[in-house]
């Protein structure tokens, strides 16, 4: 009895799992079998008669291999003709053909099998299945360090009237002794007749116990004796585990069988689901078409049966992401994962949190190199970090009104019309222009006809927005508040709310989001629903999406080549990418070419419109899909040949099917078990309280300057117009 070898280097070892020395001087290249799903018996036959008609492929071995971390099947052939045996098999089964990952362990001892008689072995099908459901009821019985592996060797094929020999054999043959071809007793049926068939050799192999190994090879032997005839029995003889390791072809083959005998040797899964060992096949654990790209950008692990290869992203085609998925689902563990990937890369990264759990996740992740850089904007806070949506350029206060207009069309939409979008777009215009503004400042605006002569005092612009306010001052206050008190009674349900005026307040707050593309902050935006209530956190996440947006627009200005990557993460994206204004399919191709890497996640398909819908999938490249109900699953299903809606009803949790970009193509659908979040490295607290140390403002202080602003701009008496903007002097 030999023992497995010890194990090689890297490189040797990936090496032997790809090609085995055969005896007589040539190699063999492995390739591993992936199916999406269970085989009929005819299916079966068909495959191995199409492969006995094609002599070019050479000898073949097919390996059925199982232990306590699963089944694998693979399939060797000479090197050079592998590429045309996966083209044959791709084209007659539901299967996937990859290289295989792991190393072919030595077997602890090994047997072959033989057949007496007229070697006539049943076809029919449901003999067939009944063989591989015994066998495969063995393999799910194994122990710990046990395994079993059934090997079936396939030589030179042989044509259909070679089951007819001479009556007398060749003289040479009668001295040497050689193999003949059976002579059966009973005339096989038209259609068998035409089959073509092989010169072959079947081994058993099984490591474990001494009294194990030989009781797994007897039941696995037993497990094939169900296709046996009156006329043709199996037995065992033994052979050399080193041979079974090694692939090694026979001096004389011992069995000539039609192709359609073979098909229970071959272990492959014929027969109706379940199966034992793997059930019905549903969900199916696709594994790539490819080998993939190894990278630190990590969403996860293959979770097709005997891989576990790393899975990611590369930065280089992270544009975009979308994880759809419902609540539990592992949605934010993968989110959490690329957070901690882009916060050691050191890039700059906007974190979009309405729950405020993986907010909490980030922060206790954040390594004390890069603790500086964190910037957490929560609205509930005391001393909330400011936020002011109209603070930008001059030159670009257009694309501040435009991006402002949008954001209150789709929060407001209920109670918007035409001439609410006309006042709000000169109102956000005018308001773009004063350094000082703040979105506190529009219902005064609106409101109070001295405050708004005042601060449009500087404006020069007589054929747009000083023609408007003109013929707004010349309307009844009545008509005036027709106008804008749908859209002023939302505004003000909004800016009740204590914290969000002390951040929407801040006139020149400490932070601005340009610091994520030029200093590569790390923000944060805490929008608990639970405690702000999910309007107002629809509303201020739209905003700072808005801005986000206008300064990832400006990047137009930077040279390509000195242009920084910044990650967006969104959870619940169909609350805030309305804050994208114009066509979203087009905002996202171009923030792809501005260095915006946007990873959006919601819960089901039915939470985006379809303009949503149709922008996200056109442009979202790397799609991670994770287990779904009803409707959901076959939404997937469209999107993701060749899987069913079954597939996406039975994917187990922390279980996703994902297409991804690596080296810009496409790795087509496959499954992944997604990897378990960090240790925690930073008290969240602490990160949170040094954040606000550095860029908040205390309520009090914002709620005094309010207060002086609005007390500044009422008239002593009426008609009163002088004065300046601010606080005065005392």
């Amino acid at each position: 009895m030999t023992k497995p070898t010890k194990p090689a280097r890297p490189q040797a070892v990936a090496d032997k799992v790809r090609r085995v020395t055969l005896r007589r001087g040539a190699e063999i290249e492995w390739r591993e079998l992936s199916w999406h799903d269970t085989l009929t018996p005819e299916q079966l036959m068909n495959l191995l008669e199409r492969c006995a008609t094609a002599p070019e492929l050479g000898t073949l071995v097919l390996e059925f291999r199982v232990d306590h971390s699963g089944a694998r099947w693979l399939i060797g052939s000479r090197p050079g003709r592998i590429a045309a045996v996966k083209e044959v098999l791709c084209s007659h089964l539901p299967v996937r053909v990859t290289k295989p990952r792991r190393v072919r362990t030595a077997m602890e001892e090994a047997c072959q099998i033989r057949v007496r008689g007229g070697h006539r072995l049943s076809s029919a099908p449901d003999r067939v299945s009944a063989a591989v459901r015994a066998l495969y009821g063995t393999a799910t019985q194994l122990g710990d360090g046990e395994r079993l592996s059934v090997q079936l060797l396939l030589g030179r094929r042989l044509p259909a009237s070679a089951w007819y020999p001479p009556r007398h054999r060749a003289w040479l043959e009668q001295l040497i002794g050689g193999r003949t071809l059976p002579a059966t007793a009973t005339r096989p049926s038209a259609g068998q007749r035409e089959r073509h068939g092989f010169l072959c050799l079947i081994r058993v192999g099984a490591t474990g116990t001494r009294a194990r190994t030989g009781f797994l090879i007897r039941q696995a032997f037993g497990a094939m004796r169900a296709v046996e005839t009156s006329e043709a029995h199996l037995h065992l003889v033994p052979d050399s585990p080193v041979k079974f390791h090694e692939v090694r072809l026979p001096w004389r083959w011992p069995l000539a069988l039609r192709s359609h005998e073979l098909a229970p040797f071959t272990a492959w899964p014929a027969g109706d689901p379940p199966l034992p060992l793997i059930g019905s096949l549903h969900p199916r654990l696709l594994a790539p078409k490819r080998e993939l790209v190894a990278d630190t950008r990590r969403i996860g692990v293959c979770a097709a049966p005997g891989m576990s290869d790393p899975v990611a992203i590369p930065i280089r085609d992270a544009s975009h992401a979308v994880l759809t998925g419902p609540t539990g689902s592992a949605k934010s563990t993968v989110m959490l994962g690329l957070i901690e990937d882009a916060v050691r890369a050191g890039r700059g990264i906007v974190v979009f949190d309405p729950k405020g759990d993986l907010a909490t996740d980030v922060l206790a992740r954040i390594p004390a190199s890069r603790q500086a850089d964190v910037v957490v904007i929560d609205p509930t806070s005391s001393t909330p970090v400011g936020f002011n949506p109209l603070k930008g350029s001059a030159r670009l206060a257009h694309v501040t009104s435009d991006t402002l207009l949008a954001i209150f069309e789709s929060v407001f939409k209920e109670h918007w019309g035409i001439r609410t979008a006309d006042v709000l777009s000169a109102a956000f215009l005018s308001l773009a222009r004063i350094p000082d503004a703040n979105l506190l400042w529009l219902q005064p605006l609106l409101t109070n006809p001295q405050f708004r002569r005042r601060v449009l005092a500087g404006q020069h612009d007589p054929l747009g927005t000083e023609a408007f306010w003109q013929q707004y001052d010349a309307k009844k206050p009545e008509a005036q508040a027709v106008e804008i008190a749908p859209v002023l009674n939302k505004l003000r349900q909004v800016i009740l709310r204590p914290g969000l005026r002390a951040m929407l307040g801040q006139s020149s707050p400490a932070f601005d989001l340009e610091d994520v593309f030029t200093k590569r902050r790390i923000v944060v935006v805490n929008l608990n629903r639970g405690l702000l209530g999910k309007e107002a956190a629809k509303f201020v996440g739209t905003l700072m999406l808005g801005q986000l947006w206008s300064r990832l627009l400006a990047q137009q200005s930077v040279s390509k080549d000195r242009r920084r990557i910044v990650e967006i993460f969104i959870d619940e994206v169909h609350d805030f990418l309305a804050g994208i204004p114009g066509d979203l399919s087009d905002a996202l191709a171009q923030a792809r070419s501005l260095g915006g890497a946007f990873t959006m996640a919601h819960q089901y398909f039915g939470q985006l419109d379809p303009a949503m819908r149709e922008a996200i999938d056109v442009n979202a490249r790397n799609k991670i899909y994770f287990g779904m109900n009803g409707k959901d699953a076959s939404q997937a299903a469209k999107y993701a040949p060749p899987l069913q809606a079954q597939d996406f009803m039975q994917l187990p949790q922390f279980h996703a099917y994902v297409n991804i970009l690596q080296r810009g193509e496409s790795t087509g659908w496959f499954a992944i078990r997604t990897r378990p979040p960090s240790q925690p490295c930073a008290d969240p607290a602490a990160v949170y309280a040094t954040s606000h140390e550095r860029y908040g403002v205390s309520a009090e202080e914002t709620e005094a300057h309010i207060l002086s602003l609005i007390q500044d701009h009422t008239p002593d008496q009426p008609g009163d117009g002088s004065g300046g903007i601010g606080r005065s002097k005392r």
